[in-house]
């Protein structure tokens, strides 16, 4: 039972479930409020005939150290299984492999960039030692003095332009981000480069979905299909209206989390300063179709990420072979392959229907899997949108400023991904870092001096 009263976290996604275990642990009763009728956000496994497909987010990286933390909590231990890191870079009709671990090593080996531009990458490395300290999960607005061009522009002021920005540089932010790196910030793609690169990396057993599934499990109160309308701080807590099935709905608690899509947040918070409201409203988000492909059998390919240049493909960026990455996908005999697609991509073909967006990008697939098609025994189409943040060159200096000015004595605390570069573990370290300046607003106001009484 809570000793500290009844939070509300708006949002079941890795974000508002991380809030909400963190709020429980410190003796809160949170309500996680959630509009769709499932947990997990963008974290979505789906099983059919033998196959065990991930619809959305598909890798955990060792680096993503709250993830890894909260698995351990929740028990899952014994469900992390360790993924082959394999990458495999397309260039000129080959497939260069690069191991994800190792990969300054096999970057130094490989044949997929010449000598020389080798040799440039060490201006690459250098920068990248010097971002390091300031790339954070939290809050990436600390790098923004680096906020200032795309890794295109970067590439080229640098001198790392040519096969080295096309082969290497540009697609780690298609690969991350689902955009090219001449629409972004240059800070993203050395988030990328070493935050989510270069660790070993992990699966679960039973897939993604296991993870928001066991923190909902370890919470007492969890509502899907529910709408929520407003959330208003009011003189002695908040006061939340929704909508579910059974009709319209207000309650009252001691405080509130959203870890909504932060565009959405000004509707549901009409009490925030205007500047910060106008800050949120203005973000964009990228769209992705994952297209999950249950194969008669298994392609030639040894890789389990390939990664897709734009030389090669203007609009797919990935493919993932599940078959390769871990065991127990799918059938021994059979495959498994997920592509991915570019926003650009996805914006134009979003409402095609299933058979259409195959046939608009099995082409390009099929220049790293020659005759995929003929092997589908039957595929899953999956449409997102929101997805990540599109941070044009400036973002982080406004998220600087947008932190600066947020109440921290306010009973309605915001998280997200839009605090930095968007994955499950920035969204999970937004969660926890919003349960936490929640408890000390609420520690800090029940230890102010009551005003004394007034004499009658």
């Amino acid at each position: 039972m809570s000793t500290n009263g009844r939070i509300f976290v708006v949002g079941a996604g890795p974000s508002g479930l991380a809030a909400a275990w963190r709020l429980k642990q410190r003796g809160y009763d949170p309500v996680v409020l959630e509009e769709r009728d499932r947990v997990g956000g963008q974290l979505l496994t789906v099983k059919q005939d033998g196959f065990l497909m991930e619809a959305g987010t598909t890798i955990l990286p060792e680096a993503y150290a709250s993830v890894m933390a909260l698995v351990h909590e929740a028990g899952l231990t014994d469900q992390l299984l360790q993924a082959d890191s394999t990458l495999g870079f397309m260039r000129d009709g080959e497939m260069h492999l690069l191991r994800a671990n190792r990969l300054a090593l096999d970057a130094v080996r490989t044949k997929l960039l010449s000598p020389r531009a080798k040799l440039k990458a060490g201006r690459l490395a250098l920068d990248a030692f010097k971002l390091r300290k300031v790339l954070s999960y939290e809050d990436l607005s600390v790098a923004s003095a680096y906020d200032m061009e795309t890794p295109e522009a970067y590439a080229t002021r640098r001198g790392l332009d040519g096969e080295l920005y096309d082969y290497l540089i540009d697609p780690v932010v298609r690969g991350g981000a689902g955009v090219p790196g001449s629409m972004i910030s240059a800070v993203e793609f050395f988030f990328l480069w070493q935050k989510v690169l270069g660790s070993k990396l992990y699966a679960f057993k039973e897939g993604y979905s296991q993870f928001p599934e066991a923190l909902a499990a370890g919470l007492d109160d969890v509502r899907l299909g529910v709408e929520v309308k407003e959330i208003i701080d009011t003189a002695d807590g908040v006061q939340v209206s929704y909508t579910d099935a059974s009709g319209d709905h207000t309650e009252t608690g001691a405080g509130c989390v959203v870890s909504s899509m932060g565009n959405r947040v000004p509707d549901l918070v009409p009490g925030l300063a205007p500047e910060r409201a106008q800050f949120l409203r203005e973000l964009n988000y990228t769209s992705c179709i994952s297209i999950n492909l249950a194969l008669s059998r298994r392609p030639a390919a040894k890789s389990s990420f390939v990664v897709v240049p734009r030389p090669v493909s203007e609009g797919l960026f990935a493919l993932i072979l599940e078959h390769n990455k871990v065991a127990g996908r799918c059938p021994d005999d059979k495959g498994l392959c997920t592509l991915f697609t570019t926003n650009e991509w996805a914006v134009e073909n979003i409402e095609n229907d299933d058979e259409t967006v195959l046939a608009n990008i099995i082409g390009d697939a099929e220049k790293a899997i020659p005759n995929l098609h003929e092997d589908i025994e039957f595929m899953r189409v999956n449409r997102w949108y929101p997805v990540l943040v599109y941070s044009h060159p400036g973002l982080y200096r406004k998220l600087g400023r947008f932190h600066s000015t947020r109440d921290r004595s306010s009973r309605i605390h915001l998280a997200g991904s839009y605090n930095s570069s968007g994955n499950v573990n920035t969204a999970t370290v937004a969660g926890e870092r919003a349960a936490r300046e929640l408890h000390e607003a609420l520690t800090r106001a029940s230890s102010a001096p009551r005003p004394a009484a007034v004499p009658a």
